[in-house]
């Protein structure tokens, strides 16, 4: 009896311990080569079969030998039979460090481990060299420079594959302890064919200015990249990391001269230019001086300093004392790029005559320094005389406008009303049959915006009663108003002149600015409804 309880035990025993080692949970590993070259890209997938929370798997231990993407994992849950079943499963994509042999270690998940896995690792015999992917070009305008002075530096980045190969691309800027670099414009990029292949070339211009003298390395374009090469008949993938490190550009900073002048402006070429314009933006002549100006009149001096080499910052401030004669306005100086990479400065000075008698205005001289030559130079542009006449005054000057200005006036003032009403209900038709023509329209609207700030400006500068800004911005404005009312632009000039009169005449008088404001208004008006009336032929 009591063998008979002790074989029944031990089978019990056997059957529990074989039930047991049954359900145990495995964890499998597995690659998709266990042979591959150096920029090879394979799979490593681990399989458990239970559900798990996936950072139960620590990838980082592969991180020496290995490069690693990024992990994927899901779970699932079957019914087969009726019988349920569990699975878990990470798939993560690995690239060797190094050639030879390496190994993927075991992972352990709560007791089950898988198998390590050798892998063997062998130098790729297929793939190009950086050089026949990726090729930089830089070329330096000037290598010898003064301290303030600019350069061009042209850099071309030739890609000699498809760029949707490309991952991770990194471009590094030009860059010197010694100087401050600035890029010109934006990058030039065009497809070429180079020796029968398709490349993709991008140019890039950057100025580059020296900060300190001496001998300084200016290093060019840098770039980084991974190229991505699939192999359709084997269905592996490649990594190739191509790295372009920046050429360097050896220049030398010249000292400054320690008899250079106060102004120091270092240049291998520089133009000064002026013209001389009346109150209508026409030239004027300097063959006859001196020239001929009457009291409120203006005339003004348009200069254009260009520069090779020098920043708008570095430009000189041209600042002159004019005599008491005349009353100077200086606009804001205009500066643009060339495409030879000058940088030009346009600035304009209206002189406006204050006092009778003759005046000479200065000469302007610029002093600068030839880098070319390594000497020290002046370039300038003449000064110019005016006589300047006394003003007239007339027993009422309330009259010294047309005689018959206050007659066409009266005989306007009611035929414009009926002409403003006719062409706006024209506009309005016109504007509901084209209503499709939205791109026009826009463009009118604009154009009618513009005008219309300008027609503010200068009615706020003649109620600011500043007679030298309402001279220059009243005139100023005339001429920009193309098919004006010729008839009530004299007489707009005529109230700048006795609006002159009586500020620079021996015996000074109070100018009402009212009948001013009226004619431009006046003018304003009509101009527009003109306007009104082409962009309706034009529609």
């Amino acid at each position: 009896m009591v063998r008979i309880l002790t074989r029944t035990l031990l089978v019990t025993v056997l059957f529990f311990v074989s039930l047991t080692s049954a359900m145990a949970n495995t964890l499998t590993a597995t690659v998709s080569s266990n042979q591959v070259t150096k920029a090879e890209v394979f799979q490593l997938r681990l399989t458990y079969d239970d559900k798990i929370d996936s950072d139960r798997i620590d990838f980082s231990v592969l991180q020496n030998q290995f490069f690693l993407g990024q992990p994927s994992f899901g779970s699932s849950l079957n019914y087969v039979n009726g019988k349920r079943s569990s699975r878990s499963e990470w798939t993560i994509a690995l690239k060797a460090k190094q050639l030879g042999t390496i190994s993927i270690p075991s992972f352990s998940i709560d007791g089950a481990s898988s198998q390590p896995i050798v892998i063997k690792v062998s130098q790729d015999k297929d793939l190009p060299k950086p050089s026949e992917l990726v090729t930089i070009q830089a070329q330096l305008d000037k290598k010898s420079l003064y301290p303030n002075e600019a350069t061009q530096l042209k850099t071309r980045l030739i890609i000699k594959s498809d760029p949707r190969r490309l991952q991770d691309v990194k471009i590094s800027p030009p860059a010197g302890e010694s100087f401050t670099v600035e890029q010109e414009g934006e990058p030039n990029q065009y497809q070429t064919i180079i020796n029968g292949v398709e490349a993709t070339v991008v140019d890039q211009t950057f100025k580059v200015i020296a900060t300190q003298n001496g001998s300084h390395i200016l290093n060019s374009l840098g770039f980084e990249a991974t190229f991505v090469f699939g192999n359709n008949r084997s269905g592996t993938t490649k990594l190739l990391p191509v790295k372009i490190a920046p050429e360097q550009l050896a220049i030398d900073v010249k000292a400054k001269p320690a008899d250079s002048d106060l102004v120091w402006l270092p240049t291998s070429k520089l133009t000064l230019s002026q013209q001389w314009l009346d109150d209508q933006g026409n030239p004027v002549s300097l063959i006859k001086q001196p020239l001929e100006l009457k009291l409120g009149d203006s005339i003004t001096r348009q200069l254009t300093l260009t520069i090779q080499g020098i920043e708008a910052e570095n430009f000189p401030d041209i600042s002159l004392i004019y005599p008491d004669a005349v009353r100077h306005y200086s606009e804001k100086p205009q500066f643009k790029t060339l495409d030879n990479g000058q940088t030009q400065m346009t600035i304009r000075q209206v002189l406006i005559a204050q006092h009778a008698g003759k005046a000479v205005l200065p000469p302007i001289s610029i002093p600068w320094f030839d880098t070319q030559n390594d000497v020290a130079k002046q370039t300038q542009v003449d000064g110019v005389e005016l006589n300047i006449e006394a003003a007239a005054i007339t027993a009422n000057p309330e009259i010294s406008a047309p005689i018959n200005t206050t007659q066409q006036l009266v005989t306007q003032s009611g035929f414009w009303p009926y002409l403003t009403i006719l062409f706006a209900l024209l506009w309005l038709i016109t504007l509901l049959w084209h209503v499709n023509s939205r791109n026009k329209n826009t463009a009118i609207n604009t154009t009618t915006e513009n005008h219309a700030n300008e027609f503010k400006q200068v009615i706020s500068t003649v109620e600011s009663n500043d007679t030298v800004q309402i001279q220059y911005a009243v005139k100023h404005w005339l001429t920009t108003q193309k098919g004006k009312n010729d008839q009530i632009e004299q007489q707009i000039l005529a109230e700048l002149s006795m609006m002159a009169t009586k500020q620079y005449s021996a015996h000074p008088d109070k100018w009402n600015n009212r009948k001013l404001v009226d004619l431009i208004k006046k003018l304003y008006k009509q101009r527009a409804n003109n306007q009104n009336s082409n962009n309706l032929t034009k529609l």
